[in-house]
């Protein structure tokens, strides 16, 4: 396979992870992109932005209450006392006052734009996209731009009446904020994300929701451990928090999903997995099992990189049975699934 094709297959892979993290796979109009090949990323980010706005423009775009102030010629809501005093004095009949209106110009909305601007800008996004995100900037001309380095990105919150931004908005951040590097030529390298920690939260839940969305009867959950802990105890002690627990009636498998940094290390002439990823897979298949009936296995499951070799490896370990496997997300999504199914049978 050509670099260019390798290119290909893992941005496609991208809008995989983001659709299952996100929950957009049930959207019909998401599902289209997956037939699509797209050589660049930001033409893929594009590609979900001019649908999403689209989506959201049939759905009714977020709306919020802001006040406003304006000189009238009635009364309308709160009249600023002030100001209609020197209107007055000045010999006109006018009033000024305050009143909320019920607008579209919001704070994602105006993130929306800003994001759909900058791609417009981008060398990577085809032509014909760039004319549909003109298009999709028509929907969104009430709205005012916002300066991309001011964004409070933790300031933006979700339910149930706006749950569809989310993906957008990771969209924006990728975008704007965080987006995967490419190379000097065009190719792109997954572990190129400015934040290895949003890359590493995006595999963990894609793992997650893949799992929920296609092995409900496995209980697939971010599971917090307790067993062996005491119900007093220090509260400086972390919690124990699994990123994917599979569980069938006899048996669970605990996953610790890694997306960043080298899985072997080296020490002398000897590859060494890491101490710390060991230990916490081992600590949470201890505490799982301590009272429990149940047969507890654990697994690392590791993003492969082009810096590593594909790993299926399996020991035993305080009568515990442990895994280390690789996923490489290079591969064509349908490998992928397939090694998640094989994961997934060894629970069922």
């Amino acid at each position: 396979m050509s670099k260019r094709a390798e290119d290909t297959v893992v941005i496609r892979n991208i809008y995989y992870m983001m659709a299952y993290a996100f929950r957009a796979l049930s959207l019909i109009e998401y599902r289209k992109l997956a037939l699509e090949s797209f050589e660049h990323l930001d033409d893929l980010l594009a590609a979900i932005l001019v649908i999403g706005i689209s989506s959201q423009r049939r759905r009714g775009f977020e709306r919020e209450y802001q006040e406003q102030g304006d000189t009238l010629a009635g009364i309308r809501g709160r009249i600023d006392i002030g100001a209609t005093a020197r209107l007055k004095m000045a010999g006109k009949t006018q009033t000024h006052c305050f009143f909320d209106d019920f607008t579209e110009d919001t704070y994602k909305n105006r993130i929306l734009k800003r994001c759909a601007e900058v791609l417009l800008r981008s060398a990577q996004v085809s032509r014909t996209r760039k004319e549909d995100l003109k298009r999709s900037l028509l929907f969104l001309r009430d709205v005012s731009s916002i300066d991309e380095n001011r964004i409070a990105w933790d300031r933006l919150t979700y339910h149930r009446n706006n749950a569809t931004y989310r993906l957008l908005m990771n969209v924006c951040y990728m975008v704007l904020h965080d987006k995967l590097l490419t190379n000097e030529d065009g190719t792109v390298a997954l572990a190129d994300f400015d934040n290895a920690q949003r890359l590493s939260a995006l595999y963990e839940a894609f793992i997650l929701e893949y799992y929920r969305v296609h092995h409900p009867e496995l209980n697939p959950s971010a599971k917090i451990i307790k067993n062996g802990i005491s119900e007093k105890h220090p509260a400086f002690l972390p919690q124990l928090c699994t990123d994917i627990t599979l569980e069938s009636n006899d048996k669970t498998l605990i996953i610790d999903a890694k997306c960043y940094g080298q899985i072997l290390g080296q020490h002398f002439d000897r590859e060494l997995l890491s101490p710390t990823n060991r230990n916490q897979i081992l600590s949470y298949v201890i505490h799982e099992a301590y009272g429990n009936e149940k047969q507890v296995e654990g697994m690392l499951l590791y993003a492969l990189t082009e810096h590593d070799r594909a790993l299926h490896e399996t020991w035993q370990e305080v009568g515990h049975t442990f895994h280390c496997f690789t996923l490489d997300l290079g591969h064509d999504f349908e490998a992928i699934a397939q090694q998640l199914e094989d994961i997934a049978g060894m629970v069922a």
